[in-house]
Parts: C-alpha cells; structure tokens; sequence
C-alpha cells in the first residue's frame, strides 16, 4: 500500500471509529441515565478523576517510542513488555491501597469498591501498551476501528442490562472495566509477548 493510500485509510478508519464512539457512547449513557440515579454518575466519575492521574504514570511515551523504532528485536519488545507488566501491576496495587483514603476523604463507603475493582484497568492499561504499539506501528487502523466499537456496543449492551438488573453503579463499572480489559486481551493475543520475570534494562534505556 502506497503511503498516500495508508495516510487515506488511517484518517477514515480513525474518523469512523473515533465519531461513531461519540454516537454509541450517547445513546447508550442516555439509556443508563434513565435507569441509573444521579449519583451513580457522580462516584464513577470521582473514581475516574483518580484512575487518570494513576494512568498518567502507566505509559510514559512507551508506546510512542516503540511505533517510531522499528528496529527493536523481539527479545528487546519481551523485556519492554515485562516491564510494563511490573509497572501496572505496581500501579494498580498503589490504586488498590489508595482507595481507603479515597473513600475517607470523600466519607462514602462505595467508593472504595469501585476504585478497587478499578484497579484492574491499570494493570491492564499497562498490559497491552506493547501489543497495541505494535498494532499501530503497522497501520492497522481498519482492525482498531473495529475492535473498539464492537466492545464499546457489547459491554454497553451488558452495562444496560446489568442497570435492568438491578445493578445500579456497578452497571457503570462493567462497562468500564469489562471494556478496557477486553481490550487489553484482543491487543496481547493478536500481538502475543513473553513475559520475563528478569528484565534486561538495555532495551528501555534504548527508547528512553
């Protein structure tokens, strides 16, 4: 594919999936408003503010720097990867701890649950940082397109169903943590790594 074709195609299937998310995310938070009370959305959207800050040290430019060096070996990728899984798992135990704090400050109880389970994202997050690189550095933007709009409709549908349920805020939750870490295992199997409990720092200070 000539470079002007694959600049064509990143550009529709990014506009595809980015505007048709935007569409699907708000006819399904329209149904969830309608079967979810208020402040459902408010505790989620705390725990959110807190996981944000979280991810901002989960990827740390890793998944930049390996799309434009294409020249790291496979051995170089597992032990960039190994790292990584380290990292979120560190990051989600961090969360996990904080959440008794989180909870504290604000004085609700529910509150730590959520931040818990939410964890999950962050080590997840980290999980697929090297496997999604991947997957872009090749321009597969057609499979990228896809696989985010077909987990946003289904965990959606779940989240809607679940919220039917009885569910309530943890309707929200599924959705969320469902989604990403779907995400995450679609990213790792269509680009599978080796994990290694020693990792060679050679490679990370190479893309530092």
């Amino acid at each position: 594919m000539s470079l002007r074709r694959e600049f064509v195609s990143g550009v529709f299937y990014t506009a595809i999936s980015k505007y048709a998310g935007i569409i699907i995310g708000i006819v399904i938070s329209a149904i969830l408003s309608r079967l979810l009370a208020p402040k459902d959305f408010g505790v989620l959207g705390l725990s959110g503010v807190f996981i944000s800050f979280f991810g901002i040290f989960s990827e740390l430019g890793i998944g930049t720097a390996i799309v434009q060096r294409k020249d790291l070996t496979k051995e170089e990728l597992n032990n960039i990867f190994s790292f990584t899984v380290y990292q979120g798992l560190i990051l989600a135990v961090l969360f996990f701890l904080s959440s008794y704090i989180f909870a504290d400050i604000y004085h609700s109880e529910i509150l730590r649950p959520i931040c818990q389970v939410m964890s999950l994202n962050l080590f997840f997050g980290s999980f697929s940082i090297v496997s999604g690189a991947l997957i872009t550095r090749e321009k597969r933007f057609r499979f990228l397109a896809v696989r985010n709009l077909t987990i946003q409709v289904v965990f959606g549908v779940i989240s809607i169903i679940a919220a039917l349920l009885g569910a309530g805020l943890w309707a929200l939750v599924i959705s969320g943590v469902g989604g990403g870490i779907a995400s995450s295992l679609v990213n790792y199997f269509t680009k599978p790594l080796k994990f290694h409990i020693k990792i060679d720092s050679r490679p990370l200070r190479s893309i530092a």
